[in-house]
């Protein structure tokens, strides 16, 4: 089985206010997940200085991400009997989407053997195999 379609032998979960539960059962979205790129989302907020103001207001971008992940997984799970490969290719995409605005100004990010290029510049995230 290719890595990029491997299951995870148990789920991970993630807690999430607003989704409730995010699972997680691709190997390749948890490793992502892993990754310190993805990990350094959580010292970003997601709201800004709104915290100040409003003391619940407590959201960074790694939530945020997980959150993306979880609505892209529902829409794709509903389009999966059509579109099967396809379906994780999406969610990496939109898991990994976050990066962009924070990464070095000209990147590359290759995960899954698609490539998003804005120039010569390399950003690739290290994944185990």
């Amino acid at each position: 089985m290719a890595y990029r379609q491997q299951l995870l032998p148990m789920e991970k979960v993630f807690r999430d206010p607003v989704h409730d539960y995010i699972y997680i059962q691709h190997q390749v979205i948890l490793d992502l997940i892993n990754t310190s790129e993805f990990q350094r989302l959580r010292r970003i907020k997601q709201l800004g200085t709104t915290s100040l103001t409003f003391h619940g207001a407590e959201h960074s971008r790694f939530g945020h991400c997980l959150g993306v992940y979880e609505i892209t997984r529902r829409i794709c799970d509903n389009f999966e009997r059509n579109y099967p490969t396809q379906a994780l290719v999406t969610v990496v995409g939109m898991i990994t989407s976050d990066w962009s605005h924070y990464a070095p100004p000209c990147y590359t990010i290759s995960v899954t053997g698609h490539t998003h290029t804005h120039s010569s510049t390399s950003f690739t995230p290290t994944m185990k195999p």
